[in-house]
């Protein structure tokens, strides 16, 4: 058996979010990664585009820019972020009834 080698990282990051980068890699080196990617954009500026490791288990795919990925209840948090935001503006009454705005 031979040892897994470091992941590859891909991607572009604005110097800005470099630590960024450095905590993605952190987590294919020191807390077992397989693969994975993030981007974050800042007034419509992508800042941070990454990607790495593997598509598999068995490490042979590697994780590409495209890869496709189920996130299951990633979005509770997005999904709350874009309410309140809304309510704050107004836009959104929190105690409304959903089929106000969702039929």
């Amino acid at each position: 058996m031979t040892a897994a080698s470091p992941a590859q990282i891909h991607g572009q990051v604005d110097a800005r979010f470099a630590s960024v980068r450095d905590e993605f890699a952190r987590n294919f080196a020191e807390r077992g990664e397989l693969g994975a990617s993030v981007c974050a954009i800042v007034a419509g500026r992508t800042v941070v585009d990454l990607w790495g490791g593997h598509a598999d288990t068995a490490r042979e795919q590697p994780w590409r820019e495209d890869t496709l990925v189920m996130v299951h209840s990633c979005t509770k948090g997005a999904t709350a972020i874009c309410a309140h935001l809304l309510a704050d503006r107004g836009e959104l009454d929190l105690d409304a009834p959903v089929a106000r705005y969702w039929p």
